[in-house]
């Protein structure tokens, strides 16, 4: 894998903090092929425990951030704080998702030409066609308004969650109220809080902290 002290690293949403005087390969929490972990960072919601983000690097020196519920795959509190439970649920089911995210990786993204003071970009799948859209809400990064792949599920998508896009991009009016609008609403009505796992030493903060000044 790739080992040099390259950080803190960077993304639009994340800065990730290493422990200065040693090396990269021995911060790693446990490795399955050539995926590694090096990152579990608890996610509260008004104080109230929400679940978890995991943070991996694979050989190529690709950081995935994949976020998991409380109510899915057993990820409660306790088996998140606890080093050897957390790796044998990474081992036996986490990684398996991650290799699933590893293609994603390569999507572009496009700027539409609205709303971007709110830096509103789509993704597309590397064919070209539609895949999410992402934007910066109050120095939050959201993601949402996924697409559909067929018509089958395009009408189970819109049965399930009010709304999906099939063979087009959305529209303005679409990201504002299922993107920008949604995102201000769960800002203001939940205060969220994020921990870094003792076990962790690579350390992961959001951007919103950074700029906050936390």
């Amino acid at each position: 894998m790739v080992t040099r002290n390259n950080f803190p690293e960077v993304s639009d949403e994340w800065l990730y903090v290493p422990e200065k005087h040693t090396k990269l390969k021995d911060q790693i929490i446990c490795s399955v092929g050539n995926i590694h972990l090096i990152n579990v960072l608890k996610i509260y919601t008004n104080n109230t425990y929400w679940g978890c983000i995991h943070t991996s690097i694979n050989s190529s020196g690709q950081l995935l951030n994949l976020f998991h519920c409380k109510d899915r795959k057993g990820l409660s509190e306790d088996v998140v704080d606890d080093k050897d439970s957390f790796i044998k649920l990474y081992k036996e089911v986490l990684s398996n998702k991650i290799n699933k995210f590893i293609p994603k990786t390569k999507y572009k993204t496009y700027k539409p030409d609205f709303l971007q003071e709110y830096d509103v970009k789509f993704i597309l799948k590397p064919n070209g066609t539609y895949f999410g859209t992402t934007a910066l809400v109050n120095n939050a990064p959201t993601r949402g308004l996924y697409g559909s792949n067929t018509e089958e599920e395009y009408i189970k998508d819109v049965k399930n969650f009010g709304i999906s896009i099939l063979g087009r991009f959305p529209t303005e009016e679409e990201v504002q109220t299922h993107i920008i609008d949604k995102q201000i609403h769960a800002l203001s009505a939940n205060f969220i809080t994020r921990v870094n796992t003792a076990y962790s030493n690579v350390k992961v903060f959001h951007r919103s902290e950074i700029n906050n000044g936390t």
